[in-house]
């Protein structure tokens, strides 16, 4: 007899892809999220005006490993500037300076350990401000916190496929004046590595997504292409 999933999931298909250690508990897992977030915070106030994209994560691993988190499952993005319009996955050109009124965001990927249980959970969020002023900047950061709220609410109310919730954005988001890049698409979460059990964005999910295993991301741009916005959080 199989081991129940801890998620009451039962769809053979999708406790495969949404498989985890059978000592997972959502606690471990929000708790990660919580930790992750603390760290954003404190990573956003060792900023200063003039350093380097490369300095500023140099910075993040530090407090990453003051905060107790001694590996990532992804390394720390930054981006300056323009360099907001890039993905995650987009190499950079040079490193940047950090200007006043830059957008900056920011994209973590600690791992934390369960002192009780020993499971390695997976922390991973994203977010966008800009330091100074900046109000195109500014809405734009704000937008794309609101359309992943939206969304958010939207799969609460109406569970849906992930690639109906993308669709959504798509058109919420050109609705604001900005484009959705559809390459950044979301991802599994959980107990580290999760890619044992799958390497499948969001987007491409044909059964509704468990709320507490999906990282749900959003990417705009401004159509004049000067700057960005990411935000990232579990779904």
């Amino acid at each position: 007899m199989s081991t129940p999933h801890p998620l009451g999931i039962h769809s053979p298909d999708q406790s495969k892809l949404e498989g985890v250690d059978p000592r997972f508990l959502i606690r471990g897992l929000l708790h990660a999220r919580d930790q992750t977030l603390k760290a954003f915070h404190e990573i956003r106030g060792i900023l200063k005006e003039g350093m380097t994209e490369k300095e500023a994560s140099k910075g993040a691993a530090r407090v990453l490993l003051e905060l107790g988190s001694k590996k990532q499952w992804h390394r720390t993005h930054i981006r300056f500037g323009t360099g907001t319009t890039l993905s995650f996955n987009e190499p950079t050109k040079s490193s940047p300076n950090l200007n006043l009124h830059d957008p900056v965001y920011f994209d973590l990927g600690p791992v934390w350990t369960d002192p009780e249980t020993g499971v390695e959970y997976e922390g991973d969020y994203g977010d966008t401000f800009v330091m100074g002023e900046n109000p195109e900047a500014q809405h734009c950061a704000d937008s794309a916190r609101l359309l992943f709220q939206k969304a958010k609410a939207r799969h609460h109310a109406h569970p849906a496929r992930g690639s109906e919730l993308y669709g959504f954005l798509n058109e919420e988001a050109r609705a604001l004046g900005y484009i959705l890049r559809e390459d950044v698409s979301g991802h599994r979460i959980g107990d580290f590595p999760h890619h044992r059990f799958t390497k499948m964005n969001l987007s491409e999910t044909s059964f509704i997504p468990s709320e507490s295993l999906w990282v749900l991301e959003v990417q705009i741009l401004d159509p004049r292409g000067r700057f960005g916005a990411f935000f990232e959080d579990i779904l």
